[in-house]
């Protein structure tokens, strides 16, 4: 099944994260990798350190990430700087021990992050490789140490704690572009867990123009093709499309279904979810009939992967179904809520699970068009 497929060693078929609800403009946004040092590929750069060649840190572990979640969880108090409070009514914003860790004598390096407002420091290219005579406090900084601060952030983003996650996040940042300069693949890996950030609090402008600086260094490392590329073109189509761009939107998840297909084959799980995705931007543009041939591309290869009776399979038919109905073609949509509702029914779903109620909503519309129109129900 696609699980297995996923954890295959082998890179072409690296898992790629996604929602589980590709229909929501609002939630659709895949994941960048959360482990910053990638296995070698034929086709991309290996992270090495800026000294002696070999591949920097590695990943966390499940079980230290546990442990490290735990810990924060526990000392989350600890981590503001109380000491450090800013009087109130300054417009400034609390800061966190991070807020200190890989800083220069300059100013600008020193202050806490705002939430909206860290575009300036995550973009920065004023920072350089550290040198063996490097004079500041973190003199060649430790990669190691970036990373696991990389790894807090994603900790505290989880929580929701966005500003701890941010000064979490940018201390990394700091850190990796001291040893490894502003290009590194490392680089692109933050910012784009940055950008997801952005993309969690709403701020698509944000977001935007760091998936674009993401975009630009993955484009140099890895080539026009990789899936990391892939994955940063869907972050920036689903946020032209929650912008209103629709156009724009569609156009590159195009891009990336092409790009998937010819990755990972036609009938690969990542082109459905990217194809839900096309389908939902087609639908709010208004071309409802490229909706439903997109989403029936979809539908076709869940059924492939995940079986007939899954449950993204019940939600693409349920999703058919309403598209049938604006067409006023009831029979058909009929038929498409009723399989859906077969597979909701399979699936044991809590009575008041918010599929079921929207079922429940979108049958009694289907059933009284079909009464409106003197067409009766299609048994299935």
């Amino acid at each position: 099944n696609s699980s297995n497929n996923n954890n295959n060693n082998n890179t072409d078929q690296q898992e790629l994260a996604f929602d589980d609800e590709p229909f929501s403009l609002d939630e659709v946004r895949m994941a960048k990798t959360t482990t910053i040092v990638q296995k070698a590929e034929n086709d991309a750069v290996t992270p090495f350190s800026a000294d002696d060649g070999q591949p920097v840190g590695a990943s966390i572990s499940e079980d230290e990430c546990g442990e490290m979640e735990l810990f924060l969880e526990k000392r989350f108090d600890k981590l503001a700087m109380v000491d450090a409070l800013p009087p109130p009514n300054d417009g400034s914003v609390k800061k966190f021990y991070y807020d200190e860790l890989f800083v220069k004598s300059s100013p600008s390096m020193s202050s806490s992050p705002k939430i909206g407002s860290a575009k300036k420091e995550a973009s920065s290219d004023t920072t350089t490789p550290a040198t063996a005579g490097s004079s500041h406090k973190w003199k060649g900084a430790d990669v190691d140490i970036a990373m696991t601060l990389h790894q807090i952030g994603q900790i505290h983003r989880r929580s929701l704690r966005y500003a701890a996650s941010l000064s979490a996040y940018n201390a990394s940042l700091r850190g990796m572009k001291e040893v490894l300069g502003n290009r590194h693949a490392n680089i692109a890996a933050i910012l784009g867990n940055i950008g997801n950030l952005y993309m969690e609090l709403g701020d698509y402008d944000e977001a935007f123009q760091i998936y674009q600086e993401v975009l630009g260094i993955e484009t140099l490392h890895l080539g026009l093709s990789h899936p990391e590329v892939a994955v940063t073109l869907h972050n920036i189509a689903t946020i032209e499309c929650s912008r209103g761009n629709f156009s724009e939107g569609v156009s590159l998840y195009k891009q990336v279904v092409d790009m998937q297909k010819i990755r990972f084959g036609p009938h690969h799980i990542t082109v459905a979810v990217t194809l839900s995705c096309l389908a939902d931007a087609n639908e709010k543009s208004g071309n409802v009939d490229g909706a439903i041939r997109t989403y029936e591309e979809a539908l076709q290869i869940r059924k492939g992967v995940q079986g007939k009776s899954h449950i993204d399979v019940g939600r693409i038919l349920h999703k058919l179904g309403r598209l049938a109905a604006s067409r006023d073609d009831y029979r058909l949509a009929n038929v498409y809520i009723m399989k859906a509702a077969e597979i909701y029914a399979d699936n044991k779903l809590k009575t008041d699970h918010p599929f079921l109620r929207e079922m429940a909503r979108d049958m009694a519309d289907i059933q009284a068009g079909l009464a409106f129109s003197g067409c009766k129900g299609i048994a299935v």
